[in-house]
């Protein structure tokens, strides 16, 4: 894993990580925010994948104003959540909305230094996006002043979904054939017991012989003299 501050007065952070995708491409994703619980989401800034297969990523978010952040302030204030709106366009111009939230207060105390994870597939597509605060609960710690409160400090965490185990049905497969051609040729020893090579011979048999126990007559009594 790799992070990088950029020099500029937007701040985000980047993780490079390698995957073996037999296809390249980009994802833009547009990211909005909600200062009230019944205002319409604003622009917060753009997030681009550079590249699915080296997980490159560029990220640009705009100068918090005054008034945003007096807005996210009362959020926090109030014990309300921070949503976050992400909008995914791909390189096939597929559209894709998610939304992520997190305690206010919470993003607040830590100086607007948040994680926006983004899972993706095994081809590569968006799954889902995700953001969290370095601590998820508010601990009421002192914020910051609001000079060090005018950019969001993004890490941006590129995540692709693990393949499962593949079962190795070449060596089964091989082994079955090992086994048969030992078959044909006479030469595999059978290593089964008695009962387990002949049972269906001696399970008939001996039913047969309970059978005829059971159909034989009593004994009659000894004559009187």
């Amino acid at each position: 894993m790799y992070a990088k501050r950029l020099p500029s007065k937007r701040h985000c952070s980047r993780n490079i990580f390698s995957y073996d995708f037999e296809i390249d491409g980009t994802i833009i994703v547009r990211l909005r925010h909600y200062l009230s619980d019944d205002g319409n989401p604003e622009d917060r800034g753009n997030l681009t994948i550079q590249s699915i297969r080296t997980g490159s990523v560029a990220l640009s978010q705009a100068i918090i104003k005054p008034h945003h952040l007096t807005r996210l302030k009362a959020l926090a204030k109030n014990d309300q959540l921070y949503r976050m709106q992400a909008t995914v366009v791909t390189s096939s111009n597929k559209v894709v909305e998610f939304l992520t939230f997190m305690k206010a207060c919470a993003l607040v105390e830590s100086g607007f230094s948040d994680v926006l994870t983004v899972n993706l597939d095994h081809s590569g597509g968006v799954i889902a996006i995700s953001a969290s605060a370095p601590y998820g609960i508010c601990q009421g710690a002192p914020i910051p002043p609001d000079e060090k409160l005018r950019f969001f400090n993004t890490t941006i965490v590129v995540r692709h979904m693990d393949n499962g185990p593949v079962p190795d049905t070449a060596t089964y497969i091989q082994k079955m054939e090992r086994e048969r051609d030992a078959r044909e040729r006479g030469d595999q020893k059978d290593n089964r017991s008695f009962i387990a090579k002949y049972w269906m011979y001696i399970v008939p048999l001996l039913i047969f012989v309970l059978l005829s126990s059971a159909g034989q007559p009593e004994g009659a009594p000894a004559a009187a003299r």
